[in-house]
């Protein structure tokens, strides 16, 4: 009986349980917040779009001041109120030295309105200044790098042209003063008092060429500070020796030259030092001499000063001049010198060479000269002389003449040579 009583408690908890479980679901549903979506809008990604400003002119601002992107955005929407000053438009184009030429070239403002435009939002002045620098220097580095090639000196030649001698130092002040003009326009007379004399433009020597005329004004100017001190020592040297009664000495002449090649191979890269001897050294000066009638293209000149100046640079440090060797010392000089010249010119330009070094060519040369002959005339006159040469070796060796005989015989070759030197020379001054 009292197991019975117990399971009707039970039960009765239980369905008591489940209707207050019920009631709370009714009045929890009655009180639930309305559901909110989670799905919020993506923001459009940054990119330089134009945004078209309300403003009566253009304006141009850039996207940021480390790349210089801007562009024009015009708008012919009314002028809004409560704004002081314009707003940044954000762009592709790009503004820089090219820009700056563009507006010199024309009447445009376009890169003035650039400057304006990073004052307005608020771009320090010493950053401003910073760009106008970087962009007006690049402008004339681009000048001078033009002016330098146009007025190269055709360093593989043996006869240098001497026009050009004074003509880019003028032209350096020329561009010197242009830029300051320049600096003094976008950033006013102070900033072009401090900028000016930064560059020496060759003041010591004409750096030209695409590579040295293409040098940074800071190893610009130290090579021409190092080309000033090397004269001024070869001169006190020369001075000194001069004043004890002594003749030059060319081993310290050579060393000197040595100490010059060491402080510009502290400035200047393999590529910079190698077009600084081909042009301004005194063994390419020497060579130009050498190949007076052989007519190299640049590369031949190259590969032979290439390979012959290590040569004759530590020979002149050792013992001044080849005439300083001893026989057996030249010979070995010479034949190692010329094998180094056949393997820069390879076999058939080698033979070409061969023959400018010829005794005989020299004077068929300075014959063709002396009588106002062209180079063309160079070739026919040596190989006539070499036949003649011939011819009187024979006269010489012929035993059944007398030595009167042999004299006359001389004479006639001469004069037969030289009427027909003349008419070689006719003939090729008459050829276009």
């Amino acid at each position: 009986m009292r197991d019975k009583h117990l399971l009707r408690l039970f039960l009765g908890l239980n369905v008591a349980l489940a209707a207050c479980f019920v009631v709370y679901l009714i009045l929890s549903s009655n009180n639930q917040p309305a559901f909110v979506s989670t799905a919020f809008p993506i923001p459009a990604p940054k990119t330089n779009v134009i945004i078209k400003m309300a403003a009566p002119e253009i304006v141009s601002v850039p996207t940021n001041v480390s790349t210089n992107a801007l562009t024009m955005v015009a708008s012919n929407a009314p002028a809004l109120t409560n704004l002081e000053s314009p707003q940044p438009v954000f762009v592709q184009k790009r503004i820089g030295w090219d820009q700056l030429q563009a507006d010199e070239a024309t009447t445009n403002n376009i890169y003035k309105t650039y400057l304006d435009s990073l004052r307005a939002v608020g771009c320090p002045e010493e950053k401003v200044r910073y760009i106008v620098l970087s962009d007006i220097n690049e402008l004339f580095a681009k000048k001078r790098l033009k002016e330098a090639v146009a007025l190269d000196m055709k360093w593989w030649r043996s006869e240098l042209e001497p026009a050009t001698v004074g003509t880019l130092p003028e032209k350096g002040r020329s561009l010197e003063e242009e830029r300051r003009l320049l600096i003094a326009k976008y950033l006013g007379e102070d900033a072009a008092e401090s900028e000016k004399g930064e560059a020496m433009l060759w003041s010591n020597v004409q750096l030209t060429g695409p590579v040295l005329g293409n040098l940074p004004p800071e190893v610009h100017n130290a090579v021409q500070e190092i080309c000033a001190k090397s004269r001024d020592r070869s001169g006190g040297l020369d001075w000194a020796r001069f004043n004890d009664g002594q003749a030059p000495n060319s081993v310290e002449m050579a060393r000197l030259r040595e100490q010059t090649r060491a402080d510009l191979r502290r400035v200047l890269n393999a590529e910079g030092m190698e077009e600084f001897l081909l042009r301004y050294s005194q063994n390419a000066h020497i060579l130009r001499d050498e190949l007076r009638g052989f007519d190299p293209t640049p590369d031949e000149f190259r590969k032979i000063l290439r390979a012959t100046d290590p040569l004759d640079h530590q020979m002149q440090l050792e013992f001044g001049t080849p005439d300083a060797l001893s026989p057996q010392q030249r010979e070995r000089h010479v034949a190692l010198r010329d094998a180094a010249i056949r393997d820069a010119l390879g076999p058939k330009r080698y033979q070409d060479y061969l023959v400018i070094k010829d005794t005989v060519y020299r004077m068929a040369r300075q014959t063709a000269l002396q009588y106002g002959g062209s180079t063309r005339a160079i070739m026919p006159i040596y190989q006539l002389m070499k036949t003649n040469e011939v011819r009187r070796q024979r006269i010489l060796n012929d035993t059944s003449l007398t030595r009167e005989q042999k004299v006359d015989e001389g004479r006639a070759i001469s004069a037969e040579q030289m009427t027909v030197v003349q008419r070689i020379i006719a003939e090729t001054r008459n050829v276009k």
